[in-house]
């Protein structure tokens, strides 16, 4: 998909309008005409209705795309959203947007971006599996009469690296495994060409060494080495604080010993680590001023002789013992250990992000993220960031209820699982356990929203890069 900034309305190419159900004002050579039309009923201007018109001598554009707005008093970000998931490449291969039209009493930049955001999402596919690939042949242009290229420049950026956060969610195992995340991030540095940029790979004799037992516990089934992937970029040289952005690098989830019933999917139980990817990439890309860092610990869950067992205690990385209850209460575990590692590191800010429970999804579906944490500052900014980015979050609670039921084995200072009921809450208050004093931490627990098996919004399916925008936007205001 190409996206260009400089375009003019006059021509052959095709032109995308918006227009409301009230009287039609988008161009003074059609509005009578279009108007017209409306009235004989022949153009649906209901919200994401599609009309292909033909100007005739109107026009030299060989074809208008008009699409409804609904009314006018009801027009929000959500509704210019739902709008500009129509302008796919199933129009036209090339298209033109006309800007204004779809403003009416939204910010411009605003509906720029959403509208460039909106169609990098509506547009995406995976196809690297299949042996017919799709034709990456659609050109987009906005036209507009202000000076707003620098906006098409950020969130071109930032949509690709949303798109590109799906690919390695979409990814199956035998195509991206520990290893291969490696290349990618190194890969990714290499890409990026910026002095403020830095990667450390620590392998698993250096990890050994770190004391991070939590982690390498569920490595032990693994035919694969672990492997900790730690990303700096430095965007801001002028202020000394830094924030960590920790993804659960789950690269396969089979549940070990306490083997899961049903395993697809499970591909993206590396969903947090990408998303961190996707989110440092965005932020390199653009510049932003802030000095981040991205920890993953990877590895997958799997059955050998050698995996870890049910009633096993391991050592974490901060000397906590944990009991295992549960095999498949596994991402917590490589968690821990990335949260004390981020910490030993000088961070006093941490965000992390995995596909952590089922639970999460039960209590609140395949739409809404888990947000758990210990700064009531930083969960209500990035849940107002959410809503804005149409990301939506809601808090759950850490009670001291949950907290001693963490702390309730008999043999050990900590169990890996609470058991069925308050699943969500008691990952994160097992997370908690390694968050030290003076640390502020957010905790996302993206499993349900990370990945569409049934799309409720004609998204495609698969991944959905969930809370890359909405991270990105945060960390842009910090």
């Amino acid at each position: 998909m190409e996206f260009i900034t400089k375009v003019s309305i006059e021509g052959k190419t095709p032109l995308v309008y918006g227009a409301f159900n009230e009287n039609i004002d988008i161009h003074p050579n059609l509005n009578d005409y279009l108007n017209d039309l409306k009235n004989d009923g022949l153009l649906d201007l209901s919200l994401g209705a599609v009309n292909k018109i033909y100007p005739f001598d109107k026009l030299e554009n060989k074809a208008l795309f008009i699409i409804g707005l609904g009314d006018k008093n009801n027009y929000d970000y959500e509704k210019l959203e739902k709008a500009g998931s129509k302008i796919t490449k199933k129009l036209n291969k090339e298209l033109i947007v006309v800007l204004d039209s779809f403003c009416h009493n939204l910010n411009k930049e605003e509906v720029l971006k959403k509208l460039i955001l909106t169609t990098l999402s509506y547009n995406y596919h995976y196809d690297e599996t299949k042996s017919k690939k799709t034709q990456d042949d659609f050109s987009l242009g906005f036209y507009f009469t202000e000076n707003l290229h620098h906006v098409i420049e950020e969130y071109v950026n930032l949509g690709m690296a949303i798109n590109n956060t799906r690919d390695l969610i979409n990814k199956p195992y035998n195509y991206l495994n520990t290893n291969d995340l490696v290349n990618y991030a190194q890969e990714l540095v290499n890409t990026l060409k910026n002095d403020s940029v830095e990667i450390e790979v620590l392998n698993k004799e250096k990890i050994e060494k770190l004391g991070m037992n939590a982690f390498l516990g569920v490595n032990k089934g693994s035919s694969i080495d672990a492997r900790l992937i730690h990303l700096k970029y430095y965007g801001d040289k002028e202020n000394a604080e830094k924030i960590s952005i920790v993804g659960k690098g789950l690269m396969f989830d089979t549940g070990g010993y306490s083997l899961k019933q049903k395993m697809n999917t499970m591909k993206s139980d590396m969903g947090g680590a990408a998303t961190a990817l996707g989110i440092f990439e965005a932020c390199v890309n653009n510049n932003v001023k802030v000095n981040l860092e991205v920890i993953i610990c990877a590895t997958d869950n799997r059955i050998s002789q050698d995996a870890l067992l049910p009633d096993d205690v391991v050592t974490a990385m901060n000397k906590k013992t944990i009991e295992i209850v549960s095999t498949d209460a596994e991402g917590r575990l490589t968690l821990a250990d990335a949260i004390t590692y981020a910490q030993r590191k000088g961070s006093k800010k941490i965000i992390d992000i995995a596909t952590l429970t089922g639970a999460v999804i039960v209590a609140l579906g395949e739409y809404t993220t888990g947000i758990f944490g210990n700064d009531q500052e930083m969960i209500d900014k990035i849940c107002n960031i959410g809503s804005k980015e149409n990301e939506h979050l809601w808090q759950l609670p850490i009670t001291d209820y949950i907290r001693e039921k963490v702390r309730s084995s008999k043999v050990a200072d900590l169990t890996n699982s609470t058991g069925r009921s308050m699943g969500a809450s008691g990952a994160a208050a097992f997370l908690e356990e390694f968050v030290e004093e003076g640390t502020k931490w957010v905790h996302l627990d993206i499993a349900g929203t990370c990945f569409r098996s049934q799309p409720a919004y004609n998204e495609a399916y698969g991944a959905s890069g969930v809370m890359v925008k909405t991270l990105y936007e945060y960390l842009k205001s910090m």
